[in-house]
């Protein structure tokens, strides 16, 4: 006589449920509710998602242990790619709200654009979340002072004329940003060649 193991039916729950805590499926109810009570699936949407996912399973920066077996769970429910809710969780961890990324970055309109926009927006591997500005309706000014400061520096410190074809790229570049000037702050910067 051989033993003989169980047959489970093939669309069988029993596995999600067990070893599910009542945290989990709560918040399973809560984003399943969210979901079918929108029927465009929008910015907003996706944002109340990663803030609820955020809420249990702690920052997207920390490593999820246990809570794999949630996001799992959450993305078969919401039949949802696991990889689109971190991406979620990151638009909840990176923007406290929906007017915040559309402050900051007006051009992000869709998930599409946050989506491709992401890798930027994340800090490197390791360090801690992007730190908030001191005046967060400027945070990118200072970077760019920066970065001219820089570009000064480089260029003072050349020791030749650049030939004409180096001279004509950057003729060009430095065009290209009189140009954003002008646009961006109404500030009219004139590049003449001599």
């Amino acid at each position: 006589m051989g033993l003989s193991l169980p047959v489970l039916p093939v669309n069988d729950t029993t596995g999600v449920d067990q070893g599910s805590s009542v945290q989990d499926r709560k918040l399973l109810g809560q984003l399943a509710k969210l979901w079918k009570s929108h029927a465009e699936c929008d910015l907003g949407t996706r944002h109340q998602t990663g803030k609820l996912l955020n809420g249990r399973l702690g920052p997207p920066t920390k490593s999820l242990a246990q809570g794999g077996k949630v996001l799992k769970m959450a993305a078969e429910e919401l039949e949802i790619a696991e990889s689109d809710l971190n991406r979620m969780r990151w638009f909840a961890h990176l923007f406290v709200d929906l007017a915040t990324l559309r402050q900051d970055h007006p051009e992000i309109d869709s998930w599409t654009k946050f989506k491709a926009a992401l890798p930027s927006l994340k800090p490197p591997r390791g360090d801690q979340a992007k730190k908030p500005a001191a005046n967060p309706s400027r945070p990118a000014l200072r970077g760019v002072a920066r970065s001219l400061a820089n570009v000064t520096t480089k260029l003072n410190g050349l020791d030749f004329r650049p030939r004409k074809a180096e001279q004509e790229t950057l003729m060009g570049a430095l065009r290209e940003l009189a140009e954003a000037v002008n646009r961006r702050f109404k500030i009219r910067v004139m590049v003449v060649d001599e």
